[in-house]
């Protein structure tokens, strides 16, 4: 008889439906500036050492490396290590000039002006940067490097700039082509020459590294003064090839470009590194760093 009321209870309980379940269960990692600030500092140390395959020890399995003297995007072990390789040989240290920290669930960008100095050659060299770095459960892995030189003469930022955006920890499910699309809008509104649409697109709090200024741009006021001046020579954007990578209410896409500019005529060959996250309400740009192709 027992038995039977048993059976009986584990039949009424109802089924939880599919739709019901969690997207993520993970648990969010804290992490302070300082500690995502310190990674730099041990992914150059680990410059100094020579070695590649200590440097590729900071990148996660499943990564993307945007060199800055490279045009082939780097995804596996071996090809970054073939990139350290040659980097290596001129004996690079590297110092942050400028950057600005944000901080989300598992998830931190670290992006700016960084300068390397080769012992070598005795050369300085200044360049942008944009880090991507997430928690595996064990340590923070870089699981995007886009590195760029500057595209003009300009003078770095006399201070550094820190800025720490933090997240509903909620996680919002997206998938790769509601991403996709998101880019696609993007290029649409670039296309129409309005600023003012290009910049909806972006978080108040974002960072946009641009194709054909060494100014990092930080307000949406700076952005648009950029986006005014970009698109005065009409350019069309055709997406060559992309990555995307999903996470807990952020999403990255990176991948390479081709820009045609009508009024010039010119061709430019680019790359991208774009970071959308959820704000609650909708998804948004808060990281976008473009450059041209190295030689």
């Amino acid at each position: 008889m027992i038995l039977l009321l048993l059976l009986f209870a584990l039949v009424a309980i109802p089924a939880i439906s599919r739709a019901e379940v969690p997207q993520h269960t993970e648990v969010c990692v804290a992490a302070t500036e300082e500690e995502i600030a310190a990674l730099f500092d041990r992914w150059n140390e680990s410059l100094k050492t020579g070695d590649p395959h200590k440097v590729v020890a900071n990148y996660a399995p499943k990564s993307v490396l945007l060199a800055t003297v490279s045009s082939k995007p780097r995804f596996t072990v071996d090809e970054k290590a073939d990139y350290f390789h040659h980097f290596l040989e001129n004996q690079p240290e590297g110092r942050i000039d400028s950057r600005t920290i944000e901080l989300d669930c598992n998830l931190a960008i670290d992006e700016g002006l960084y300068s390397f100095t080769f012992k070598k050659t005795g050369a300085t060299v200044k360049a942008r940067y944009s880090f991507t770095y997430k928690w595996d459960g064990i340590r923070w892995l870089i699981t995007s490097h886009h590195s760029s030189k500057i595209p003009t003469e300009e003078a770095p930022l006399e201070e550094p700039i820190h800025a720490v955006a933090r997240h509903s920890e909620m996680c919002v499910a997206a998938t790769e082509k509601e991403i996709q699309n998101l880019l696609e809008r993007w290029r649409e509104s670039i296309q129409s020459g309005n600023p003012h649409r290009v910049i909806a697109h972006y978080g108040a709090r974002s960072v946009l590294l641009p194709l054909s200024s060494t100014k990092p741009r930080l307000t949406l006021d700076e952005k648009e003064d950029y986006f005014r001046q970009f698109l005065k020579n009409k350019p069309l954007i055709h997406l060559k090839s992309h990555t995307i990578e999903l996470d807990c209410n952020t999403a990255i896409n990176e991948g390479l470009y081709t820009l045609t500019f009508q009024k010039t005529g010119n061709i430019v060959n680019a790359r991208y590194s774009i970071v959308f996250k959820w704000d609650g309400m909708q998804w948004l740009i808060t990281s976008d760093h473009s450059s041209v192709y190295p030689n």
